[in-house]
């Protein structure tokens, strides 16, 4: 909330009469000064009120990538009056907010949907709330009523519901806490300051080229706040604290904390996202005209000097696939040869007397699938394809691309003999494509497709500067997701959600049968009571890095740990998934991170992995780096830009 100067010196004297003094009137003064208050960004300083709301003359866009930026980007152009095309390669939109339908024997609910993990709706998501109430996305949205912190054997902490005031938010969260004594807090202090000093320019030339790791040893912050607070949190970045950039977490504890005016508050799903979220915002897009073509996949950028004059579509995702050359004593008689390419793997096995090869591209959102016992798998999303290829269970909904096959050296792959040849995949002419026109284009997908697009286009003088900031991207070390039915419920005090510290998986826990329907009636109505847990694994570090069942074992065990009425009930069913496309926010990375405007006159970027001007982070960074490239392309049509709405640029104490 806002806070008043006078609000705040009515707030400071109570305290004070209450054995809490703040010092003199001067020292109120200055701290109702510098209390966080929301805030209005815009690009320009020009006032462009004068400037009309929506186009007088056709203009076409295409936007690539239909997760939040994507959408918000279609969403605002056509209520602009733009012509907007969304191409989205899967199945579904939403990208990494996104889930799909899932179907469960009916004693454990039936057909429901399983996301990519637990989200949670922070009040200082300004620019997401405007999306997501014109909409009409509301009545899901249930506040939590704080934010625990679950630790071995320690009680769990909860944070949030103290006053909003700055220092005295602080202050009390060192009160109430049993792990925070206030002479490691005190001792802590000047390390502690520079959570309150962010200022993006100084803050990025001081701390950037150091990871969060080393800011907090060489900072000397020992005490409790560390495992407590900062450990725990930090990782809520998706980043491992060894490999995140000190100044992306000043960044990041400055929006969540220290310069946030809301408190530490946030909403959950009542219903799955498709239904609650996705579902009312495409709806809404489709009702303002947006054209969306999902499986459609944008293969390289058409350029004409230094514009964007078109987005050329893959047709067929395996004939220009990836390609491979092997030898054809390396097919085995039975299964698979898995050859790793650029493009992902292939897959080459034997089929009567010759070849046969698929594309390792998963049709639903393009992870690399294994070859299994009995066909493939996609560990993103544990979609699941018989030997022939065909989905079977989980998101796909198209088989695996079949790719062509050809020997070497002309020789018929039916008389090939093996050994003798090498068997070619994919070496095809490529087929006739699809071009788009357009006027502008906004590419928001994530980092490897917006890598692949831009190693595929030819971008002209832009190759040297856009071409190669793209490919200094990463993305942050991967993550999994474990989603349990049990036959016994948790204790009644559980709370919905915790962020989860000093285990060696576990980061975050999510009791969905305390929260989201249908899993609280299936829950309620199993013999005895049963439980709905989700658990993540953030960051996984390279040593304990596996196969997706190594990571649900521990996290079924460190699951029983930390909630000990679970040590003895079964597993009905789960669901796992691992993926790694999340945002790398590593030391160095912010320099060559690019921006929202390119060197091509009217190609923009949107994303979370987007340099943004204003402190945003997750959910929130999306939707603001689509509303970015959306004000791009209207400040050069001579509109009105969006407002964007942000907590304070800087710390409290910057």
């Amino acid at each position: 909330m806002s806070l008043s100067r006078r609000q705040f010196l009515r707030t400071a004297g109570r305290l004070a009469g209450g054995g809490l003094v703040l010092g003199g009137v001067g020292l109120g003064g200055f701290l109702a000064w510098r209390q966080p208050r929301r805030q209005t960004w815009r690009a320009r300083a020009v006032e462009d009120a004068g400037r009309p709301e929506r186009l007088t003359r056709p203009r076409r866009v295409v936007v690539i990538g239909g997760g939040l930026a994507g959408m918000t980007a279609a969403t605002e152009l056509a209520a602009r009056g733009f012509e907007v095309t969304l191409l989205e390669r899967a199945s579904q939109l939403g990208g990494k907010l996104t889930g799909w339908p899932l179907e469960l024997p009916a004693a454990l609910g039936g057909q429901v949907v399983m996301e990519h993990g637990f989200h949670g709706f922070f009040r200082q998501y300004y620019n997401l709330g405007e999306l997501l109430a014109a909409a009409g996305v509301g009545a899901d949205l249930q506040p939590l009523g704080g934010y625990p912190v679950l630790r071995p054997d320690r009680p769990a902490e909860v944070f949030g519901g103290t006053s909003s005031v700055f220092p005295l938010n602080l202050l009390q969260v060192a009160a109430r806490s049993p792990s925070l004594h206030w002479s490691e807090f005190l001792g802590d202090a000047p390390g502690l300051l520079e959570l309150t000093r962010y200022r993006e320019a100084e803050t990025f030339a001081r701390f950037d080229g150091l990871s969060f790791a080393d800011f907090v040893r060489e900072e000397r912050i020992r005490g409790g706040i560390v495992d407590a607070v900062l450990r725990p949190f930090g990782k809520t970045t998706l980043n491992a604290l060894e490999r995140l950039s000190a100044a992306e977490a000043l960044r990041f504890f400055h929006f969540y904390f220290m310069g946030n005016p809301e408190g530490l508050g946030f909403s959950c799903l009542g219903r799955d996202v498709v239904t609650a979220v996705i579902a009312p915002l495409e709806r809404r897009m489709v009702s303002l005209g947006v054209t969306v073509r999902r499986g459609a996949l944008a293969r390289h950028l058409v350029r004409e000097g230094d514009r964007v004059v078109g987005v050329a579509l893959e047709g067929n995702q395996g004939a220009e696939g990836p390609r491979a050359t092997v030898p054809a004593a390396a097919v085995p008689a039975r299964g698979w040869l898995t050859v790793d390419t650029a493009e992902g793997p292939v897959f080459v096995g034997r089929q009567g007397g010759g070849f046969r090869a698929l594309d390792g591209r998963c049709t639903h959102m393009g992870c690399a699938v294994a070859a299994v016992e009995e066909g493939f798998l996609c560990p993103c999303h544990a979609g699941r394809y018989d030997a022939a290829g065909r989905p079977i269970a989980g998101p796909p909904v198209r088989p695996l691309a079949a790719l062509p096959v050809h020997v070497a050296g002309g020789a018929d792959v039916a008389g090939a003999v093996a050994g003798a040849v090498a068997v070619a995949v994919g070496g095809t002419a490529p087929a006739a494509e699809e071009v788009l026109p357009c006027d502008a284009c906004v590419v928001a997908c994530e980092v490897r497709g917006l890598q692949r697009l831009m190693r595929l286009s030819d971008l002209g003088p832009a190759q040297a500067s856009l071409g190669r900031a793209v490919a200094r991207m990463g993305e942050a070390d991967p993550y999994a997701v474990v989603r349990f039915w049990f036959d016994r419920p948790v204790l009644q005090d559980r709370a919905p959600f915790y962020t989860v510290g000093g285990y060696d998986y576990t980061d975050a826990i999510a009791v969905y049968s305390a929260f989201q329907q249908p899993f609280i009636d299936w829950a309620r109505g199993w013999a005895g009571g049963g439980a709905v847990i989700e658990t993540h694994a953030y960051a996984i570090r390279p040593e304990r890095q596996g196969a997706l069942t190594r990571y649900r074992d521990a996290l079924l065990a460190e699951l029983r740990r930390a909630f000990p009425e679970l040590r003895e009930a079964r597993v009905l069913h789960e669901e796992a998934m691992a993926q790694d496309n999340f945002t790398r926010f590593a030391p160095g990375d912010y320099a060559s991170r690019p921006a929202t405007a390119t060197p091509l006159a009217n190609l923009f970027l949107a994303g979370d992995h987007v340099r943004l001007p204003v402190p945003a982070f997750l959910m929130e960074a999306a939707v603001v780096s689509g509303r970015l490239a959306v004000n791009e392309i209207l400040w050069r049509e001579g509109l009105r830009e969006i407002p964007i709405g942000t907590v304070p640029l800087t710390g409290p104490l910057a």
